[in-house]
């Protein structure tokens, strides 16, 4: 175990266990896994959640000038995948707790990206230490603030989703900082059907109301609907 402390966001944990795919390192918050990657020598920048895959893919269908928001660093497996496996683009992301930034630096190799990227020098990744719904709204409100074509919600702490990223507001807020053909993709904890899925159902409405065109899958299509499990909530063509 490397680390075991408490912060103010919660209770980190972060431990190496050897796995059938090699040495996975693992980041806890409160119990609740919040990132993980891979040790073994050339593959540190590579994802290992289903969901992530998810969120990459969504990356790969975008042009190769893309400018994406992504909301919630966590161990920063995206940023790390987005600067490595692309040479343009711009990723900003938006992380409450600099704590969870220096955890992925020392821990998860994001350190290791800066020193053969340097992607801070190129401009490619902006890190914003602040509430997502803040930034967005500064974005939303600036007559040239910087307009996305894609934006990702993974905005997590433990277990616990950031429920104002889930808003009215921030629904609508989002589909102004979009640009033309732009989307936005959230990663829930849900089941996507039944008991306990109120959340999910809540969140779609909402989109509903901003957004011509809104899905939801599970990323795991074998799993039964009714567990809690990574759900996607895709939207796109913003209602003007």
């Amino acid at each position: 175990m490397f680390i075991e402390k408490r912060f103010e966001f919660g209770k980190v944990t972060v431990s190496d266990e050897e796995t059938e795919e090699g040495t996975i390192r693992t980041l806890l918050v409160d119990g609740a896994q919040e990132s993980a990657c891979y040790v073994d020598e050339g593959m540190h920048f590579e994802p290992r959640f289903k969901y992530v895959a998810q969120f990459i893919k969504m990356l790969e269908e975008t042009d190769a000038d893309r400018k994406v928001l992504l909301i919630g660093g966590g161990g920063f497996t995206i940023p790390k995948y987005f600067i490595s496996r692309f040479d343009t683009g711009i990723l900003d992301v938006v992380e409450l707790h600099r704590d969870m930034y220096d955890i992925a630096m020392k821990y998860f190799f994001l350190d290791e990206l800066y020193a053969k990227y340097d992607p801070e020098k190129t401009g490619r990744l902006r890190v914003f230490f602040e509430d997502g719904n803040d930034y967005i709204d500064r974005c939303a409100s600036s007559a040239d603030g910087m307009k996305y074509d894609l934006v990702l919600d993974d905005a997590f702490v433990g277990r616990v989703h950031d429920d104002g990223m889930l808003s009215e507001r921030t629904a609508d807020r989002i589909s102004r900082i979009l640009a033309p053909g732009g989307r936005f993709a959230i990663n829930l904890m849900t089941p996507a059907e039944g008991y306990g899925s109120m959340q999910a159902v809540l969140t779609v409405n909402i989109l509903k109301n901003h957004f011509k065109d809104v899905k939801m899958r599970q990323v795991d299509p074998d799993r039964r609907p009714t567990e809690r499990q990574n759900c996607i909530i895709r939207a796109a063509s913003p209602i003007v």
